[in-house]
């Protein structure tokens, strides 16, 4: 059985009736997951409460820490509720009503999205359900009450309740962050949740607006933002939205329905590219192995698709309906454990890898540093010691190819950490001298068995608030004086 405890890639386990019951999320831990995602489409606060705490609860009590990632729906327009289903055929006349209690008749239904109307023109193009039915704008009436759309369908099937609009050729005049999402976000974050997913992001304001929402509830500066790219405006704005953010989701489902299939392994590409030499995470979501919802072993395709991500240089992979409704939860994850044990392990691992391209700051330069130091002549240990985190983070950029041990006494730091590329987060002891801390560091990497006696290790340290504290490179032995 290949020991996948060091895979440097980390996995985001989706929550849902499959996953969030405790015994369950116990074995997900157990089975590599580094993150847990909350997705606010199906999640109401109480929910959102439930899911934090128990997830704090099994890591407090395992030992094994993992993030929260908050994942807000943003402006999702989806059809109303439809009892029974309707069945479309083409050439069919499928009317929306703007009303979201529409009681749906015949080929009549409602929406969520009242403003619909008022976006869209005769001849564009919507799609439903991810794309599984579509048709084009016949007939726009926005002067009756309520107003309707007329859509001629071109690809029929079955259109049930709350399934998703998708208008790829129509730029919406709304905004990214919703009331909902408002609401979310005040209450993830007075739940501790370490990041915050921002959903169909278009340009860089949107994050700005984003990031203004959130000092209100995280003045300071407790969690980080990833951007959802889901929108081909947001592939071309994407060097400003990653300037404003601290890492993106490369959304694979909308943007499949936004532009054309065949771009979108392009599009996966050039942001994980981009992201990789701005030194921000890169999440890869959507269907990455969506055959094991129903079944224990994942298609070849599904298996390179995985792969071929983590060469790229994705820091995360993402499950969703795997783990949030599917069969074999646990399962998917160990799946994906395996197969970036082997994709790390490749000769086509990281052999276009560089630090980072953004422009250097001080302490990045000293990371750059300790890193070749760590891996000159060997792979050794890089242990960092750090009180908020940002140290493991700038190693983590650097992709450096041995093992990065970060240690902190602070529960969030140590939760938020697990989900950086190649980074071990371990906790120390608050004590108070850096020859404290360095003591405490060294035992406790010892009883965990992470090193051993005598081993070569390179430590960082920067100035931290304690006695004696200094920048600290340097090179020893486990156990040396």
């Amino acid at each position: 059985m290949n020991d996948t405890s060091q895979t440097r890639t980390k996995i985001i386990a989706t929550l849902g009736p499959a996953s969030w019951e405790v015994e369950m999320i116990e074995q997900l831990l157990e089975a590599g997951v580094d993150c847990f995602r909350i997705n606010c489409s199906h999640a109401d606060h109480d929910s959102i409460r439930r899911q934090v705490s128990r997830v704090r609860r099994v890591s407090s009590k395992s030992g094994h820490p993992v993030a929260l990632l908050l994942d807000l729906q943003g402006p999702k327009i989806r059809v109303a509720k439809i009892e029974p289903p309707i069945s479309l055929s083409e050439n069919d006349t499928l009317t929306i009503v703007m009303r979201e209690d529409y009681d749906a008749h015949d080929h009549t239904v409602g929406t969520t999205f009242p403003g619909l109307a008022d976006e869209v023109s005769v001849g564009d193009l919507v799609m439903f359900a991810d794309g599984a039915l579509s048709g084009t704008v016949s007939a726009v009436h926005s002067a009756t009450e309520p107003a309707r759309v007329e859509i001629n369908m071109t690809v029929g099937g079955t259109l049930s309740s709350n399934k998703g609009i998708n208008l790829p050729n129509v730029a919406l005049r709304v905004p990214a962050l919703t009331e909902k999402d408002k609401a979310d976000l005040a209450v993830g974050t007075a739940c501790g949740v370490d990041y915050v997913a921002l959903s169909f992001v278009r340009r860089a304001q949107d994050m700005r607006d984003f990031q203004e929402e959130l000092r209100k509830n995280d003045a300071l500066g407790r969690v980080l933002t990833i951007a959802k790219i889901e929108k081909p405006q947001a592939v071309e704005a994407l060097d400003e939205i990653l300037a404003l953010s601290d890492g993106v989701m490369v959304a694979r489902g909308d943007l499949g329905v936004e532009v054309p299939l065949e771009r979108v392994p392009i599009y996966q590409k050039q942001i994980l590219e981009r992201a990789r030499a701005l030194g921000k995470i890169s999440i890869t979501a959507t269907q990455m192995l969506d055959s094991m919802e129903r079944n224990p072993r994942p298609t070849r395709a599904e298996t390179t698709d995985v792969a071929n991500a983590i060469l790229d240089g994705t820091d995360v992979t993402m499950l969703s309906g795997e783990t949030a409704i599917g069969d074999h939860p646990v399962l998917a994850v160990k799946t994906m454990n395996n197969i970036a044990w082997e994709a790390e392990r490749s000769k086509f691992f990281g052999r276009d890898a560089k630090y980072t391209q953004a422009p250097m700051e001080t302490l990045e330069e000293v990371v750059v540093q300790a890193a070749s130091f760590a891996t000159n002549k060997g792979q050794r240990p890089l242990c960092v010691y750090t009180w908020t985190g940002r140290s493991a983070q700038q190693v983590s950029k650097a992709r450096i190819p041995g093992v990065t041990y970060a240690l902190t006494p602070f529960d969030n730091i140590i939760d938020r950490l697990s989900l950086m590329w190649g980074v071990v987060p371990v906790k120390v002891p608050l004590v108070h001298s850096i020859d404290e801390l360095l003591s405490a560091g060294e035992a406790r990497l010892l009883e965990l068995g992470l090193v051993t006696p005598d081993q070569e290790v390179v430590s960082l340290c920067g100035k931290l608030p304690m006695s004696g504290a200094k920048n600290i490179m340097k090179l020893h032995r486990i156990g040396e004086e």
